[in-house]
């Protein structure tokens, strides 16, 4: 199957003949545009290893928590050798219980299993877990990212290096769809006693239930599992692996701008895949890597530019002094702008000015959006929030108090600079 990028290249050369010298060039710039799409969708026959589709399935991406599936190969494969079991404890290090992002809940000093701590990292994508893993294994994170990266170019991944063991975007730490389904094949085909860790739907902690925070399980009729990965530079990605009619596919979707954008995606992939004849397509192993860097996706995913784009953030990292309002919150960032602007507008003279400011508030996988009102004294917010409150109902704002306000942004900062899922 020709990729779609390669389609529509070849479709614009054809056009091109027969355009004026200002439309070719709309044109060509049209095709580059096509050519450079940070979404790469790589699906491949699970049995034969045949390509059957292929866009930008050779492009660097950041792997963000598609890093634990690695992570959890290098420990399948020290279980099997003897050098550790499922039930060896681990004693969670103050490096470990300090991750942030998606986490399992560690303390310091807890006692966990090395099988629930693999559960908890792949069900609930936890960072906590994924450190305390490493340092069993290889007494460091950065020692258990040599020992990855060695693992990859045993395996064939000659574009992919490991930094850590989370998914945390650091520099070098870098892959590619076509490596992550050469790892997702290696599991698949080396250790089918672990399978079930990467199918299931919950897992418990300190007699929690916590769910799986991969919807693709729940979403899709045939669905056997594998793993999220999300940071705001990676934007959304998905391994996953399916079967129907005695048929099984894997599909990688990187470089997503949404979580609802990586589940229509896979879903379109994996129908494609799971009703292709699979012949006729490259084998996985012969399918080129490209060179380049990882596109950036943090203005795509979270509605900010990243600090290496020399622009400034579109949501401040520093702390307002004072008190605050929310006055708009929801998943949609223009909207949440545009809420905010007009109860600025409106509101002002009575607080005696303030400042209006977006924050992140990751929750249950997804990104939403505070619009606050800051730098207020709080014999002006509180009165006025009230009055607001009894006029238009509860849900026109809400009052914080500077440790409130300190809290919302301290939950950006950990998102921003080390949320990996």
């Amino acid at each position: 199957m020709m990729p779609i990028a390669s389609l529509a290249r070849m479709a614009f050369c054809l056009i091109l003949g027969l355009l004026s010298a200002p439309a070719m060039a709309a044109a060509a710039a049209a095709a580059a545009a096509v050519a450079e799409e940070p979404l790469a969708v790589l699906t491949v026959d699970a049995a034969s290893g045949t390509v059957l589709s292929d866009q930008g399935g050779g492009r660097p991406h950041h792997p963000a928590s598609l890093t634990k599936i690695m992570t959890a190969y290098v420990a399948f494969r020290a279980i099997e050798a003897g050098r550790t079991s499922l039930e060896a404890l681990l004693t969670v290090s103050e490096r470990a219980a300090a991750q942030g992002g998606s986490v399992l809940g560690l303390r310091r000093g807890d006692t966990i299993s090395l099988g629930a701590a693999l559960k908890g990292m792949i069900v609930r994508s936890g960072n906590d877990a994924a450190v305390a893993v490493a340092e069993h294994l290889a007494g460091s994170e950065s020692a258990f990212a040599d020992a990855m990266t060695a693992e990859a170019r045993r395996l064939g991944m000659g574009s992919t290096s490991f930094r850590n063991a989370t998914g945390m975007t650091a520099a070098g730490h870098v892959t590619t769809p076509r490596d992550m389904a050469v790892l997702a094949l290696a599991i698949d085909r080396e250790f089918p006693r672990f399978k079930p860790l990467f199918s299931s739907r919950d897992t418990t902690w300190k007699g929690r239930v916590l769910p799986t925070v991969n919807g693709f399980l729940a979403n899709y009729a045939g669905a056997e599992g594998m793993k999220t990965g999300f940071t705001c530079p990676a934007g959304y990605n998905l391994v996953a692996l399916a079967q129907r009619a005695g048929r099984r596919a894997l599909a990688v979707v990187m470089g997503a701008p949404s979580s609802a954008a990586r589940l229509a995606t896979v879903h379109r992939a994996m129908d494609a895949a799971l009703r292709s004849a699979g012949s006729g397509g490259p084998v996985l192993a012969a399918l080129p890597n490209a060179p380049g860097v990882p596109p950036d996706l943090s203005l795509a995913a979270c509605g900010i530019r990243s600090a290496g784009e020399g622009a400034r953030m579109a949501v401040s990292p520093s702390v307002p002094s004072g008190w605050g309002l929310e006055v708009a919150f929801g998943t949609d960032l223009a909207k949440v702008k545009r809420q905010l602007a007009s109860a600025h507008r409106e509101l002002s003279g009575r607080l005696g000015g303030g400042r209006p400011m977006v924050v992140i508030k990751p929750r249950d996988g997804l990104l939403r959006y505070r619009g606050l009102i800051v730098g207020l004294q709080e014999a002006k917010a509180v009165p006025t929030c009230l009055a607001e409150r009894a006029k238009m109902g509860e849900e026109r704002c809400l009052v914080l108090t500077p440790t409130m306000l300190s809290g919302a942004f301290e939950d950006e900062r950990r998102f921003r600079m080390i949320s990996a899922r």
